[in-house]
């Protein structure tokens, strides 16, 4: 009889529990995975958690003998989770949106607990181009506000010698005014975005 009393109240609690509704949503997703013919279906949660992005720091600036302001910098990300996050997609959104094109982005490298800058000495002779030792381009072409630039980074956990990574975006036109949004997005298409007053 006690027996039929414990699983009557196991089944109740469990019951609450979906009727609250206690049970997380929304960072969940599932898996697949066939071996030798057997198909398994798994389940983990989103790391998205574990990515922080601020634009505390954000500077817009020109590049080199030019006037107009089209280089941004000064977003950062930094992982701080134990396992390293896969960034496949950033999208880039502007309002006013007056056609203007975004043509690269990049990653800097972080040093000690400063903010991540321009190039491997602090300032880049180009910073419109940012292919040299410090950076790492992981997207660039022509794309209109609001489109996911693929590629592929895999972010580290941070750690006290380098605790973070910036983002540096570069378009075709002067972005003075502008209200930007820059979101990841993760490898399990999970986002996290930052908004930045031009």
């Amino acid at each position: 009889m006690n027996k039929a009393y414990v699983l009557l109240v196991i089944i109740c609690c469990a019951g609450v529990f979906l009727v609250a509704d206690t049970i997380p949503t929304g960072a969940w997703f599932s898996d697949t995975e066939v071996i030798e013919g057997i198909t398994i279906s798994t389940g983990s949660w989103s790391d998205v958690g574990s990515l922080v992005i601020t634009a505390d720091q954000a500077l817009l600036k020109p590049p080199a003998g030019r006037h107009a302001k089209t280089v941004l910098s000064g977003i950062t990300i930094s992982n701080t989770g134990s396992t390293p996050l896969e960034i496949t997609g950033i999208r880039v959104s502007w309002q006013p949106d007056e056609s203007e094109i975004i043509r690269q982005v990049a990653l800097t490298r972080g040093k000690g607990g400063e903010t991540p800058r321009a190039g491997p000495q602090g300032a880049d002779p180009d910073p419109e181009s940012a292919g040299g030792e410090g950076f790492t381009v992981f997207w660039s072409g022509e794309a209109a506000s609001g489109q996911v630039l693929e590629g592929r980074f895999l972010l580290d956990p941070s750690t006290h010698n380098d605790p973070a990574r910036g983002i540096l975006l570069s378009f075709d036109s002067n972005m003075e005014g502008k209200s930007l949004v820059c979101t990841l997005i993760l490898d399990d298409g999970s986002e996290k975005g930052v908004r930045v007053q031009l």
